[in-house]
């Protein structure tokens, strides 16, 4: 683990840790599989997400239960662990059912003399219960080394009557005159008298020195009656004559005034995180209430300072710290999120806080002033604190940064900064031995183990996911001896049966476009009808090559958690593997620039998928897909979305409503369109196309400049 951290140059970067993992109740409640639908009900196989880490996380799926739980919540601990900076922060986000448990996993790891808090938290709907509701959630706060922690304190505005403003009962008249609040004044603050001031009366006395001394107030004299005066001689003579002191009973008090400092820090319990308008549309089942995450970044960290969530969901964490000026890591195992995360970032727009030192940008901080609105009340970023300290000291009174209010520039909207989305699937490479001197990705296993799991992983879930809720089912997988390519054959039952060839693409690569030409091949001449190859990537022209094999070819993509092999429970539709599409893409001339360069654009005409049990093709339509991007200068390795289109969708509409006016709606319309804007091609000469399809499925096709038309 060390060695892999220091070589990614992460071990000890990491500023603040977001965890917000499942909190081990049903499958169906907390993830789901499909981009544009949210609600997921427990139970029904087509709703069931096969990904290794969601299904790892819940008892009812898991070999050894919450035993198995906790072991996933460590794992990631430790590494968390190593990966946070020595004044690093770790959040977890759980609800009540495993609190106990993730604590001690928390403290196994942390250790307990690390332990923060714990902040509760309202959440915007109660969970339906037959005894008492749940309205809240918890986030276990811990830190790498608890005396070294990062930690800005956090404020909120005070409000009469409500939290912060509590033993305010009293007011000061425009004339000078004090007195208490009536009944009817307490409950409408309306009523209180023009130019009236709120206060309270304080402690004036203290357990230690400065003085025991008599002090003249209103023609008698007072002395303290417990300990000691809070200021010296001269000090209480400056208190007394800015009408700081006042008589209660017989004693002299301090007069704080509800204005003397117009916030109040927060606490471990957030009761405003459940306020409708905090929790924003969500696009994601279990999406973080924003206003928690924000809170959670802006205690424990700095501009320019790393974040990371483990657990992406549909990017939060990733916005809050784009929108904070906090550099962002964000990983998840599942297409969906990460396709939502990606369609999210992209959309949203962000306020232009002023940079207090614009050449280090973020890092250098923001801008924060005192600002007065016309009541005469402090709104901005620097809010002065009085206090009874400064007034008999004659000092200026501390000014307390708010760090949630930096300065704003109206003037200009921001959008996101670039992101790469990355994958752990690596290039392709040969199910055959290395030749001599060549070097490949190390496997996990010896390749015969791998195809023995494959194999038994189709026989026991055979059902392939077909559009149009149609299955496939395949009997009699037997293994192939003898053959190069080949690596197993069943019968698939689609109204006649039919003898087909099997072959399974790399553990951890992509299917080449060689392997699929000699693998139909080999199919071809060993007298097979159809061939099936399963992999979890394939490459563009590999998907391509597919339509041109004389002997019909589909492609399978395997869910990663076949590699958990029999720690999931197996059902008949259990959504293993699925046929993916290939995308339907026409490069077109588009004229040509001022200079003579050639323009293009491309058309995206929908989304072909082979149907095998129909021996047919399918078709969906360009508008009916989620998002689709184009990469103007391919270089046949990493996918550079320079032109990003989300079709049907509203995922626009909070950038249109931020630039109104700024831009004519046919522009909003192109966006949610088919077809690119013109361009010019790079030095590459070929294009690529990425498509995700419903289920977060990346499908990719390249087209080169003499394809275009």
């Amino acid at each position: 683990m060390n060695s892999l951290l220091e070589y990614e140059g992460l071990g000890g970067q990491v500023q603040t840790v977001y965890f917000d993992p499942p909190y081990g109740v049903k499958f169906g409640s907390n993830f789901q599989p499909f981009v544009r639908k949210r609600d997921v009900k427990h139970g029904p196989d087509d709703q069931m997400i096969r990904e290794p880490e969601m299904v790892k996380a819940y008892r009812d799926t898991w070999e050894l239960g919450l035993h198995s739980y906790l072991s996933y919540l460590r794992d990631r601990l430790l590494l968390a662990k190593e990966m946070l900076a020595e004044s690093g922060s770790i959040f977890v986000q759980i609800s009540d059912d495993n609190l106990h448990h993730v604590r001690e996993a928390l403290d196994e790891v942390f250790g307990n003399e690390n332990f923060v808090s714990m902040i509760t938290f309202s959440k915007t709907s109660s969970a339906t219960s037959e005894l008492i509701a749940s309205t809240s959630d918890y986030l276990l706060w811990y830190a790498k080394a608890k005396p070294m922690v990062k930690y800005n304190r956090l404020y909120q505005r005070k409000v009469l009557g409500a939290e912060g403003s509590s033993g305010y009962n009293r007011i000061e008249l425009a004339n000078g005159a004090r007195r208490s609040m009536t009944v009817e004044e307490r409950k409408n603050f309306d009523l209180l008298p023009e130019g009236a001031k709120v206060l309270t009366f304080d402690n004036l006395t203290s357990q230690r020195p400065p003085g025991d001394f008599p002090v003249e107030f209103e023609g008698n004299v007072y002395r303290p009656r417990k300990g000691y005066w809070k200021t010296g001689t001269e000090g209480m003579k400056k208190l007394v004559a800015a009408r700081r002191v006042d008589l209660v009973g017989n004693t002299l008090r301090y007069v704080r005034y509800f204005s003397d400092f117009p916030v109040f820090p927060i606490a471990d319990r957030w009761d405003d995180t459940g306020v409708a308008g905090f929790a924003a549309d969500k696009l994601y089942v279990v999406q973080t209430n924003e206003k928690v995450v924000q809170r959670c970044l802006l205690m424990t960290s700095d501009p320019g300072d790393l974040v990371l969530d483990i657990t992406c969901g549909s990017g939060t964490t990733a916005v809050i710290a784009e929108e904070w000026g906090r550099r962002w890591i964000t990983v998840d195992t599942s297409r969906v999120p990460i396709a939502l995360a990606r369609q999210r970032l992209l959309t949203t727009t962000f306020p232009w806080y002023r940079l207090s030192n614009p050449v280090k940008g973020p890092g250098g901080g923001f801008v924060y002033e005192r600002k007065l609105n016309r009541k005469g009340e402090d709104v901005g970023g620097l809010v002065p604190r009085i206090t009874l300290k400064s007034i008999a000291n004659n000092e200026d009174p501390e000014m307390i940064t708010l760090v949630d209010q930096p300065e704003v520039n109206k003037q200009i909207t921001r959008v996101c900064g670039p992101f790469t989305v990355e994958a752990t699937i690596q290039a392709a490479m040969s199910m055959e031995e290395d030749a001599e001197g060549t070097s490949t990705q190390p496997q996990s296993s010896s390749p015969r183990v791998y195809l023995d799991r494959m194999i038994e992983v189709l026989r026991q879930s055979k059902s392939l996911s077909l559009p149009g809720n149609f299955t496939l089912q395949l009997d009699n997988v037997r293994p192939l001896a003898d053959r190069e390519y080949l690596h197993a054959e069943a019968v698939a039952k689609n109204g006649s049966e039919k003898i087909i060839a099997i072959a399974f693409g790399p553990e951890d690569g992509a299917i080449s476009s060689d392997y699929v030409f000699n693998a139909a091949i080999e199919a071809m001449q060993q007298g097979f009808g159809q061939l099936f190859l399963f992999g979890f990537a394939i490459q563009a022209k590999a998907r391509e090559l597919l339509e041109k094999m004389k002997i019909p070819t589909a492609y399978i993509s395997m869910t990663p958690d076949v590699v958990m092999s029999d720690l999931l429970k197996t059902t008949k539709n259990s959504e293993i593997f699925s046929i993916t599409g290939l995308p339907d893409v026409r490069l077109e001339k588009a004229g040509k620039r001022d200079d003579g360069t050639p323009l293009y654009r491309v058309v995206l005409r929908g989304l072909d998928i082979f149907l095998p049990h129909l021996m047919d093709t399918d078709h969906i339509d360009a508008e009916n897909l989620p998002c689709w991007m184009l990469d103007t200068n391919h270089n046949g390795m990493a996918f550079y979305a320079s032109q990003v289109f989300f079709p049907k969708t509203s995922a626009w509409d909070n950038l249109q409503k931020s630039l109104k006016g700024q831009f004519e709606d046919s522009v909003w319309s192109h966006l949610a369109g088919t077809v690119s804007e013109p361009f010019a091609l790079g030095d590459k000469g070929r294009i690529a196309v990425k498509v995700i399809d419903e289920r977060g499925n990346e499908l990719m096709a390249t087209r080169s400049a003499e394809d275009a038309v």
